[in-house]
């Protein structure tokens, strides 16, 4: 099993879209039943690009309150990307299982474990933006990190606190892996295009050598609540994500 955690220090990158859209890649690439994403944000938002309607009363939030492993709330669908969606909770739900993570710092990989998830696959997890209870349990479960990043001057100003958990977690975390990713790059902006070349400047070979083109298609895709692959499989996101998808693969084989 490989387990990547998506993560980002601030809101509005798309961090959702590339967590659901890189799974669809991934699973295409490795098959049916090999690919599993995990939704740690209250949102509660994942699950719609996978055409799952139902608000989803059940998730792990709560499955997690009742004791019991995720299998229960595991949904298939037409992608074959298996879902565990964070699931409609209280705020009382909500605080009682930020509780239940800070006390136990690997609850969610044990979980993870517990559904069978670890069999031949590979786990995407979905973080709020922002430091949290959350994006520490993907810190230590995760094999790699996929730090989503917008060629902008809002996200250009994240990277040091970012940097400052990348430095602490490897304490904790040797073996942990971390890589940038530029996300709705527009190459004929000429701003987006200057911060897209400082942040190649700045990051070198810490950021992906694959961005994602900012391309209307992912917006669309998520309207008809499916993966960009299968609304627009020859678009330039959908090609960007088949070879993100791959060199991650590629990543996680070293």
């Amino acid at each position: 099993m490989s387990v990547i955690g998506i993560v980002s220090m601030k809101g509005g990158v798309g961090k959702t879209s590339v967590t659901a859209n890189l799974a669809a890649a991934m699973s295409t690439k490795l098959g049916p039943g090999r690919v599993s994403v995990v939704d740690l944000d209250p949102q509660n938002a994942l699950h719609w690009h996978f055409g799952l309607e139902d608000p989803q009363t059940e998730g792990v939030c709560r499955q997690s309150l009742r004791g019991e492993d995720w299998s229960g709330v595991a949904l298939t669908n037409e992608f074959d990307v298996v879902c565990l969606p964070y699931g409609m909770a209280s705020e009382s739900d909500r605080e009682a299982f930020e509780t239940l993570l800070a006390d136990e710092p690997d609850w969610i990989g044990e979980q993870i474990r517990r559904t069978g998830l670890d069999n031949d696959s590979v786990v995407l997890i979905d973080t709020p933006p922002g430091s949290s209870v959350y994006l520490k349990q993907a810190f230590a479960c995760a094999d790699l990190v996929l730090i989503v990043l917008l060629a902008d001057a809002g996200s250009y100003a994240t990277i040091p606190a970012m940097e400052s958990w990348l430095d602490e977690m490897s304490v904790l975390y040797p073996r942990l892996r971390s890589v940038y990713v530029l996300n709705q790059v527009d190459r004929s902006d000429s701003f987006n295009r200057d911060v897209a070349d400082l942040l190649q400047q700045h990051l070198g070979d810490r950021l992906a050598p694959i961005g994602i083109h900012c391309d209307e298609a992912v917006s669309e895709a998520l309207a008809f609540q499916q993966p960009v692959l299968a609304y627009d499989p020859h678009g330039q996101a959908s090609h960007d994500l088949a070879r993100l998808a791959a060199w991650m693969i590629d990543t996680l084989n070293r």
